[in-house]
């Protein structure tokens, strides 16, 4: 099926996720409703294909619309040519992997960066929520009352092991008044714990004074946001305990600093480090903070370091992750064919991806 102006005609299109909640297919699967397509949610595990009678069969779409990560690209591609081997069905793959990689993706159809842009309308966040039901009436309900939530969109640095500055170049952050307006009827919906997901929620100290006291007298529901080291000061973290925020998730990486700097492209100095984290854990606030195992040019000395930093910061989490070398990252000029998920075609991503291990710090 030829996609170029097929869009302005009503359709039917099969929306498949992989897992969980997405945001950003919940605000392209908004457009298309709102526009008059017939949108219908399919998991992973609800994809029956080889059985005579499924859902894709009988819903019967005119499009089949993939969003996917590097993590579950290998899944995306094997239940895309499943379709194409059972049925004749229209097939587009969308999300950060096609973006970033649409040569992985010959013979379909991609859609690169906005998705509402390719459906022919425009991303504007303040007029048109996510569509968050659809994925509840599919996921158990503990997902209603504990959901992401983001206030704003891009990142103003460029961590080399990242991709972000390159799907959102630009900062995008939302009307307060359409934040609040939007989690009031998401509470009415069920809503009980918000993760505020924005790159850094405590970007803009005006914009987060106006949010968060109608948040506090308006929502009033316990939330964790992630912050910087940058970000972070005293009166900053007054408000966000004032306001009901929970935890504080840091995003440190490494405790050497020439490492950070060097290698992740990272600006923060420890004592910046040193100081927010000090404001935190004065403020009551609970502290959590990354650690990437497997850096370039790390090894026992380094790790050490990163422990003894650590202990003196005294978080309450410690969430390790194995460096993922995402492709067009800048970090990929160190050697990203020595990792054991590169050398295999990627397929091992999603196991490691997925895999993080969240430490209580020893400090005795």
């Amino acid at each position: 099926m030829e996609l170029v102006g097929a869009f302005k005609r009503q359709m039917k299109i099969a929306f498949f996720v992989q897992g969980d909640f997405n945001l950003g297919a919940a605000y392209v699967i908004a457009y298309l409703k709102s526009v008059g397509h017939k949108v219908k949610l399919f998991f992973e595990f609800s994809q029956r294909l080889k059985f005579e009678r499924n859902p894709l069969k009988e819903f019967n779409p005119d499009l089949v619309a993939f969003s996917c990560v590097t993590a579950n690209k290998g899944w995306a591609l094997e239940s895309a040519k499943n379709i194409r081997d059972n049925f004749s069905m229209a097939i587009l793959f969308g999300g950060v992997h096609p973006t970033l990689c649409p040569e992985d993706f010959k013979g379909y159809n991609v859609c690169q960066g906005d998705g509402i842009a390719y459906f022919g309308g425009k991303f504007d966040p303040d007029n048109l929520w996510p569509d968050r039901e659809i994925f509840f009436e599919q996921l158990p309900p503990v997902h209603r009352a504990y959901q992401i939530f983001m206030t704003g969109f891009g990142c103003p640095f460029r961590c080399s092991y990242c991709n972000n500055h390159q799907l959102h170049p630009k900062i995008i952050r939302r009307n307060p008044q359409n934040c609040i307006g939007e989690l009031l009827y998401l509470k009415s919906r069920g809503l009980r714990y918000v993760l505020f997901d924005d790159d850094i929620f405590t970007i803009n100290n005006n914009w987060l004074l106006s949010f968060l006291s109608d948040y506090k007298r308006r929502v009033n529901l316990p939330f964790t946001c992630f912050g910087h080291a940058k970000y972070i000061d005293d009166k900053i973290a007054n408000l966000l305990k004032e306001s009901g925020c929970e935890c504080v998730w840091l995003g440190v990486q490494s405790g050497v600093e020439e490492t950070r700097h060097k290698i992740l492209n990272r600006p923060e100095t420890n004592e910046e480090i040193r100081n927010a984290c000090q404001f935190i854990k004065r403020n009551k606030l609970k502290l959590m903070i990354d650690h990437i195992f497997g850096l370039p040019l790390d090894n026992y000395d380094k790790l050490l370091i990163s422990y003894n930093f650590y202990k003196e910061l005294k978080p309450d989490v410690v969430n390790c992750y194995e460096l993922l070398y995402f492709p067009k990252a800048a970090i990929n000029k160190y050697g990203q064919s020595q990792a054991m998920y590169q050398r295999q075609g990627g397929r091992d991503y999603q196991r490691y991806a997925k895999s993080f291990t969240s430490l209580s710090l020893l400090v005795n």
